[in-house]
This record gives structure tokens, C-alpha cells and sequence, in this order.
């Protein structure tokens, strides 16, 4: 296959081989791990796959002891997202959101600049310039101003491609980010939309001018509250736009922090993990004398204070779980009792650090004990024994039949959250290497707990396993806290960019508070004058300007926090079913708008108190 070649699940895979099921495989519908990809007939809609697959599923488990088996059939587009599509969309969603918050800024800026040049347009209009002609002049200056925009947005695209790189879920391994046409295409029509979003306004209202008016206007520097409905409407929309990105961005902040602190079970730091496959050593009694001496090899190299080894490595498969029966139940229960297998070494849960709730871990006896021993956590002991003690009673376990072995419970722990931080806690069981011979595993993982970096100990831990065989291959060696980031990579990465985001809505829309405050107090300077000459305070001049600014900045924000509590379900879906603080959220966001508001109208209002009288009624 060529070299880019993917398909799921995984982007580990290098080989593909033809599948093979052995007829015990074909008639036994307890085995259950199998995802087909099937390519529709014209014409042919997902429901109504789905309806023949559950009538065939109907049929070939009709007689299965656990009753008819259902089917899932999804779009291959929706199983690739995944729970990514969510995010994806929001990150669409802010990014259109900011681009409108920096066309409305433009917007403003030219109104005010178009304002200022109000004189010039009269002149030129009496001069005889068409009303198209100066349309003509407004838009072609905007449309350098996105030409100019995009250029520089390409030029910094290019490195941000790398970090985007990192967003894409492991699902979607195909994808490859690249400038072709199609993005530049995208920006192309981005750059036109934006210089007619932002351009045209302005230049339709600094065409529509009465050069007689115009001139008589221009002469006296006043402008009255009828010209700033307009800009001030824009600073409303570009304020709402901002608190909406500010508080998705603090809902999502606070779920990745509770999902940074959720209790996983184990302590992930200082851990670092490797997978050594057993498939060469598939006779029982080789496979666990192997295990024993590769933790014994581990164990003994400087810096490592444990080592355990269990078939499956938390966060790596969600899956590896069969059937069980509890003494005293009815066989008729089997079907319903499903728990995730786990076989340990006596002092993994040790190494990693897991929580005992009742009884006691593995012990060294229990190694050589012939009597089958197993730890359970929480929700297996919550189903079954509420109220009760689950210590002492027994259980079949994936061999259900007469020739099963009776697991007899010594302990509970606090559950360990083996598919993944964001995924639900199942049952569990955890069983000694040496008593797996009727359901074993050729998987194997090995976990290190180190007193110095893990990563350090790497090159010792290779060779210390291929001491004891040459052979023997070592697989995905990472730490524990790569693993635990590769589970909150979506949600992290996905903050960080809304974040980013919300950060550029906030300055995008401080400046353009800054912006038209300034031209107002540029325009008005001989108004200023006027009304400072007929006693006017600096005071009073000042809390104008800063009034003007701040209340269209309240009125944004009260607008923003309606929007905002609509976004807010929307985005539900990527709140992992942690409900955040949202009037928290809403009461910070307001106050660093305000803040930030406040600081923006300061500048400008200081240089309107400070006009001089003469110097401004001179400009008359």
C-alpha cells in the first residue's frame, strides 16, 4: 500500500492480513468484536440498512442464549468524527465569529475615517465626481485592505498548520492540512466577502453626501447623535460576539479542568508503560514463568521502584470483557453479567497506585496458591452487593460450564477507569497471571513506577527485556501522562483555540470601543471647545465620552449573555456531562468586558478633557 495509506482504527497499523473465523468462531455468538464496512446500493438510505440488518440480526440470533442481537449501522463520515464533529464545528463557528467581529471593527474604523474625510468627498462631489465613482474609490481602498489582511493571514496559516495538525482525532488519521486550492480558493472568497461586510457600508454612506451640507458641517467639527447610531449598533453586535466566545470559553476551561482532576483511579505520574506481546510464548506455564522474569529484569534496574504487568494497559482498549455467573444465582442470569477481564501480576494495583476499599491486594502466596483468587471494583461489588460485604463469595468466570474455576473475592477497589477518562466505568475483575489458564491473554503490558523521569529509563528497560530474549518485541513505550494527554487532547486542544479566539474578540473589540471613541473626539474638537468656553468641566466632558462608551458596551453585554445562554446548549455535547458554573462564567466575563471597556474609553476621553478652549475654537 502506499506510504500514506489509512484506515481505521488505528494509525499504528502497518500490515493488513485476510481475516480468518474458525467455525467455533461462526456458531458462537458470544464473540461479538466485529465492525463491518459495507458500501450502500444506489438509492439506498442508512435507515433502511439499518431495518434489513436488524431483520438478518433477527434472524441468525434468533436461538442465541442471550436473545436477538441488535445491530448498529452508521455513516462511515459520522464514525471517522466522531465526537470530534462537535468541536470542529464550534471552532468553525468562533472562527466565523471573529472574522465578523473584525469586519465589524473595519466597519467602524471606515465609518469614522469616512466621517473625518466628509469634507474631502463634498469637495470632490462638487467638482462634479459621480456618486458611483466615489462608491467605486471607498470599496477598492477595502478591498486592499483584505487583500493586504489576507496575505499576512496566509503567511501566519502556514506555521499554524503545524500545531492544527495536533487537533486532528485519532480517527481521522488520513487527514493531511495543506494550502491547496481549495483553501486558498476559501480565502479568496473569505478576503471578497469581508471588503464588501466591511466596505460597503461606508462607502454607500460617504457617497450620499450634500456637498453644500457637507462643507457647512466640515467647517464646524459637529457631529450629533443621529450619525453614531449606526457605529454604535456595530460596537453592540462586535460586543455580544465577544462575550458569547469569552463565556464558551470559560465553560469549556472549567470542563477540561474537571476532566484534568477527575479521578482516574491510579496516579498516572511517574509511570511509564510498554507492551510486550506473548505470542511466542503460548504454552501457559512458559508465558507466566516469562511475565514473573521480565517484571524481576524491570524491577532491578536503578531507578525503578515497581513494576506490575496486566493484559491490558488502562486507556488502550475499552473493550476484553466476557461472561460471569455468581454462586447462587440462576444460570438464566449469565446473559445479562458482562465485566471487563484485567489479569494482573501480584503488584500491579500497587504500582499504579490504585485505592483498596475492602480487603487486601494479591499477596506471594497467592501466586502459588492453586486456589483461583480475584479483586473486583466498586461497580462490579455495587451491582451485586448492595449493603454487603462481597469478600468471601464466588464466581465463574468466562468458563461458566462444570469445568469452571470458582474465583473466590479478596478485595475491592476504587475503579479504575480503564477505557478512558471520558468514557463510563464498567465492572471489573483482576485476576492473577497464574490462575488464567482457562481464559488467558496473548496481550501483555508492563507498568513502571520510576523515582526519576520515565523516559530515562527507556533504553535500560529495552535491554533488560532482550536479556532474557532477543526476540522479544517491545510496543508502544510511553508514559502514563502521554496516555492520560492523548485522552484530553480533543477537549485541550479544543479550548486552547476558543480561548485564542475569545482573546482576539476581546481586543478586536476594545479597539474598536478605542476606535470610535477616538474619532469622535477628533471630529467634535471644536464642539468641545464651545462647551468648555460656556463653562463645561474636563470632568464633565470626560464622563460624556466615557458614558458613551460603556453604555453601548452594557448594552452588547446584555445581548451577549442571552446569546451566549443559547450557545451554551448548543455546546452541551462537548461538556463531557459535567455541568460548569455558567453564572460564574457570566459574572467574570462581564467584568473583564467592562474592565477592558473601561480602560479603552479612558484614553480617548482623557484627550477630549484636556482640549484646550482657544486652541480648538481657533480651528473655527
Amino acid at each position: 500500500m502506499p506510504r500514506n495509506f489509512y484506515f481505521m482504527p488505528s494509525r499504528e497499523i502497518d500490515m493488513w492480513m485476510p481475516a480468518s473465523f474458525p467455525p467455533w468462531m461462526r456458531t458462537n455468538l458470544t464473540w461479538h468484536d466485529a465492525q463491518i464496512v459495507a458500501r450502500l446500493k444506489p438509492g439506498v438510505t442508512i435507515d433502511h440498512a439499518q431495518q434489513s440488518m436488524a431483520a438478518l440480526s433477527l434472524q441468525v440470533t434468533a436461538k442465541n442464549f442471550r436473545g436477538p442481537r441488535s445491530v448498529i449501522v452508521a455513516p462511515l463520515r459520522a464514525e471517522i468524527a466522531g465526537k470530534t464533529r462537535t468541536a470542529l464545528i464550534l471552532l468553525l463557528s468562533a472562527s466565523g465569529a471573529l472574522l465578523l467581529i473584525a469586519c465589524v471593527n473595519l466597519t467602524n474604523l471606515l465609518l469614522s475615517r469616512g466621517t473625518a474625510r466628509g469634507r474631502e468627498v463634498a469637495v470632490r462631489a462638487a467638482l462634479g465626481a459621480a456618486r458611483g465613482r466615489l462608491v467605486s474609490q471607498f470599496l477598492i481602498e477595502s478591498l486592499v485592505l483584505a487583500a493586504l489582511g489576507t496575505l499576512a493571514g496566509l503567511a501566519i496559516g502556514l506555521p499554524a498548520l503545524r500545531f492544527l495538525e495536533r487537533l486532528v482525532p485519532e480517527a481521522m488519521g488520513a487527514a493531511r492540512l495543506t494550502l491547496d486550492w481549495r483553501v486558498l480558493a476559501f480565502s479568496a472568497a473569505a478576503a471578497i466577502g469581508s471588503a464588501l461586510a466591511f466596505g460597503l457600508a461606508p462607502a454607500l454612506r460617504g457617497s450620499h453626501v450634500a456637498p453644500q451640507e457637507a462643507l457647512r458641517d466640515g467647517g464646524r467639527g459637529i457631529a450629533g447623535a443621529r450619525r453614531h447610531w449606526f457605529q454604535h449598533s456595530l460596537i453592540v453586535v462586535e460586543t455580544a460576539l465577544a462575550v458569547v466566545l469569552l463565556t464558551c470559553c470559560g465553560l469549556l476551561l472549567q470542563t477540561f479542568q474537571h476532566l484534568r482532576n477527575t479521578d482516574v483511579g491510579f496516579r498516572s505520574q511517574r509511570l511509564l508503560t510498554f507492551e510486550t506481546p506473548l505470542f511466542r510464548y503460548k504454552e501457559f506455564p512458559r508465558r507466566v514463568a516469562f511475565i514473573n522474569a521480565e517484571l524481576e529484569a524491570v524491577r532491578a534496574i536503578p531507578g525503578v521502584v515497581n513494576a506490575g504487568a496486566i493484559s491490558r494497559i488502562p486507556f488502550t482498549n475499552a473493550a476484553d470483557a466476557t461472561f460471569y455467573w455468581l454462586e447462587g444465582q440462576p444460570r438464566s442470569s449469565i446473559p445479562q453479567q458482562v465485566a471487563l477481564i484485567r489479569n494482573v501480576s501480584r503488584g500491579y494495583l500497587a504500582t499504579v497506585g490504585a485505592t483498596l476499599h475492602e480487603g487486601r491486594f494479591f499477596s506471594a502466596t497467592d501466586q502459588a496458591s492453586k486456589l483461583p483468587l480475584a479483586i473486583v471494583n466498586e461497580p462490579f461489588a455495587a451491582r451485586h452487593f448492595q449493603g454487603q460485604s462481597p469478600l468471601g463469595r464466588r464466581f465463574k468466570f468466562g468458563d461458566t460450564g462444570e469445568k469452571g474455576y470458582w474465583y473466590t473475592i479478596v478485595g475491592v477497589v476504587k475503579p479504575i477507569r480503564e477505557a478512558g477518562v471520558l468514557e463510563d466505568m464498567k465492572p471489573a475483575v483482576y485476576r492473577l497471571h497464574e490462575h488464567c489458564d482457562q481464559i488467558g491473554s496473548l496481550q501483555l503490558g508492563i507498568v513502571v513506577q520510576t523515582a526519576v523521569e520515565p523516559a530515562s529509563i527507556i533504553p535500560a528497560v529495552r535491554q533488560a527485556i532482550w536479556s532474557l530474549d532477543k526476540n522479544q518485541p517491545l510496543a508502544r513505550i510511553q508514559t502514563m501522562d502521554e496516555i492520560v494527554d492523548r485522552q484530553l487532547s480533543t477537549p485541550s486542544q479544543s479550548t486552547a483555540l476558543l480561548s485564542a479566539f475569545a482573546l482576539l474578540a476581546l481586543l478586536l473589540a476594545a479597539l474598536g470601543i478605542y476606535g470610535v471613541l477616538s474619532y469622535a473626539v477628533a471630529q467634535r474638537t471644536n464642539e468641545i471647545g464651545v462647551r468648555m468656553a460656556l463653562g463645561a468641566t474636563s470632568k464633565a466632558i470626560m464622563l460624556s465620552f466615557a458614558r458613551r462608551g460603556l453604555g453601548v458596551t452594557l448594552t452588547g453585554l446584555a445581548i451577549g449573555v442571552v446569546l451566549a445562554a443559547i450557545a451554551s446548549r448548543l455546546i452541551s455535547t462537548l461538556l463531557y456531562g459535567f455541568r460548569p458554573d455558567y453564572i460564574t462564567t457570566v459574572v467574570a466575563v462581564s467584568v473583564i468586558l467592562v474592565a477592558v471597556a473601561a480602560l479603552a474609553c479612558v484614553v480617548p476621553a482623557r484627550r477630549a478633557a484636556r482640549i484646550d478652549p482657544m486652541i480648538a475654537l481657533r480651528q473655527e
